[in-house]
């Protein structure tokens, strides 16, 4: 160096240092951003793979409160006090290794109490609040912020635009600014927070949503097994169908809450659908709309044979198409939609179904559907095992009626005929007689009397076949009952009338030959009559048989008559199981008259 050279100091613009400083504070104001959005970054991760993003949180305070450059985070609830109070309760925090010893207990120095939310109104509008507490006056340190705080940022936490709470950063060992970058990046952070717990959220709600369900589903469960258990009981109590299925939609209806329901069925011997259960209001009763309905009036068949199982349908256009004045019964009561329950037998066939009606619109939910099914299933388990009970007892009384029959052919009838020929033998024996003696006409009686039994053993006989009208058809079997019921020189019995038209089946048939032939033989064996007519008369509306003698008529109410047993109940009953009417007009010496009134499938006497 020149000697002669003196060193000069170079002089410094002040305007260039200040922006010097100022870009070295940018600098790492940008660097400490990245390294908030860096481990914000990583705390996110870390709540999406945690099972429970609160057993996380104090790791992520961690990396957030590192990446920060503060000694303490925390993350605080907003509560409401019992009194409207607007308070912050604190959930999880980290406090730095460095400033770990000058806390006053191990545990921290969060405090367990809930205190006041002071800068609730700013939360609550989404903006953060960065303060210095001690150049705050009158500040009692009553927030989210400790009590050793010199510097401190609260950051809302938003989670589906409500707040939830807050995460505080505080700086124990100086006072400094939070850049509004900085702010910017501790918000984005508090955003990820907000998010992972409203992804909580959700999660406990679709947990409680599955655990609601379930309980409404063990609860559905346990009502249809109860169902089930009193309907097993009851249809062991009482068999009768009708009235089990009457029970069974009635508990339906309450269950369910649907508004009716009906159960309808076919019936083969008359050749019409039938409604043989409605239930409305809780009551069972008469349906609305029409009793019965002939293949030609409904496309149930069509219906039952696209659905084979249970479905929903809306009652528009369906309701027109299953069964006759339906549509207007549910217009009326205001019904939208229905549940149709086929009943099918073990051939696959459907013989009828159950309808629930509902005033709503909505499916049923999976739960109630299952419950109907049972209820469809309890409903074709009851009615086969009537069919199957029906079918053993009509097995046993064929069984039982052959065997009468048998045993009267071979015995009572073979008598009268020995008798008969013991008397032919007698009546030879006896013409060397002088004609003097009275034992010709007490033989001509025992013979006529004999003959009078072989004749009513032969008519028990025929009685007791059960195809006979399959075999020749209700015409000729009553006209074959009127030859087998004349006895010469007592009483003629004549048959009028015919069958032209179709429609009465062949049971039907068999039920009306079987009245005629208790009529015949009460006319006989109790009025002693001398002429019986059997009339058959065919009409538009229905068919009617009458069977008239000329008897002693019966001096008592008929009412009277079957509690002695001559067969009215009987006939009665047939009568009734057939939808007919049955009638008896009697006067005393002037004869009786038994009527019986079918109408036809469909039609109304």
């Amino acid at each position: 160096m020149d000697p002669d050279v003196k060193y000069r100091p170079m002089s410094i613009n002040p305007i260039d240092l200040a922006a010097a400083a100022e870009g070295i504070l940018s600098h790492q104001y940008l660097q400490q951003r990245e390294r908030l959005l860096s481990a914000s970054a990583q705390a996110s991760r870390l709540l999406l793979e945690a099972p429970d993003a609160m057993k996380a949180m104090p790791e992520v305070l961690r990396l957030l409160g590192e990446a920060a450059q503060v000694d303490r985070t925390a993350l605080a609830f907003a509560e409401i006090g019992p009194n409207g109070e607007k308070w912050l309760k604190i959930k999880a925090e980290w406090i730095s290794d460095t400033v770990q010893c000058h806390c006053d207990n191990e545990q921290g120095v969060a405090w367990k109490e809930p205190r006041a939310d002071q800068f609730c109104n700013q939360l609550m509008e989404g903006k953060s609040v960065v303060f210095c507490p001690e150049a705050m006056q009158g500040f009692d340190g009553v927030s989210i912020t400790s009590d050793k705080a010199r510097t401190s940022a609260i950051v809302p936490i938003l989670v589906d635009g409500e707040y939830v709470g807050a995460i505080g950063f505080d700086d124990w060992q100086r006072v400094r600014e939070f850049d509004s970058s900085i702010v910017s990046a501790l918000e984005i952070a508090a955003g990820l927070v907000g998010a992972a717990l409203h992804r909580e959220r959700l999660l406990e709600t679709v947990r409680h949503e599955r655990e609601r369900a379930a309980e409404e589903r063990m609860t559905q469960l346990g009502r249809a097994n109860a169902l089930l258990r009193e309907n097993l009981v009851r249809l062991a109590r009482d068999p009768d169908p009708q009235d089990f299925v009457q029970n069974i939609l009635l508990d339906a209806t309450r269950q369910m809450d649907a508004a009716a329901a009906y159960a309808i069925g076919f019936d083969p011997a008359a050749n019409h659908w039938r409604c043989f259960v409605h239930v409305e209001n809780g009551k069972a009763g008469a349906p609305p709309y029409q009793l019965t309905a002939t293949p030609e009036e409904t496309r149930i068949v069509e219906v039952l044979k696209e659905f084979k199982e249970p479905v929903f349908y809306p009652l528009e256009p369906l309701d027109k198409l299953l069964w006759p004045g339906v549509a207007d019964w549910h217009a009326r009561e205001g019904h939208k939609s229905a549940y149709l329950l086929p009943l099918t037998f073990g051939d696959g066939t459907s013989k009828g179904c159950i309808g629930l009606v509902f005033r709503q619109g909505e499916a049923l939910n999976a739960e109630r559907a299952e419950l109907a099914l049972a209820i469809a299933h309890q409903v074709t388990l009851c009615i086969g095992l009537k069919k199957l009970g029906m079918a053993a007892k009509n097995a046993a009384v064929l069984a039982e009626r052959n065997r009468i029959g048998q045993e009267i052919h071979d015995g009572l009838a073979q008598g009268f005929t020995g008798i008969l020929m013991q008397l032919g033998a007698a009546e030879e024996a006896m013409r060397e007689c002088t004609k003097s003696s009275p034992l010709p006409a007490i033989l001509t009686r025992i013979r006529d009397l004999a003959k009078d039994g072989l004749a009513e053993a032969r008519r028990s006989v025929m009685a007791l076949r059960p195809d006979q009208t399959r075999r020749v058809g209700l015409e000729l079997a009553l006209k074959q009952l009127a030859d087998r019921s004349t006895v010469d020189g007592r009483v003629a019995c004549s048959f009028e009338g015919s069958l032209n038209g179709d429609g009465l089946a062949p049971e039907r048939q068999h039920e009306l030959l079987r009245i005629a032939q208790e009529a015949v033989s009460n006319a006989v064996r109790h009025a002693h009559p001398g002429n019986v007519r059997i009339l058959l008369e065919e009409e538009v509306r229905l068919w009617r048989l009458t069977v008239i003698d000329d008897g002693r008529g019966m001096t008592l109410l008929p009412e009277l008559y079957a509690s002695q047993g001559y067969g009215l109940n009987n006939m009665r009953e047939r009568a009734q199981g057939l939808g007919g009417k049955f009638h008896i007009e009697s006067r005393p010496g002037e004869g009786t008259r038994v009527i019986v009134t079918l109408p036809r499938p469909g039609l109304a006497p």
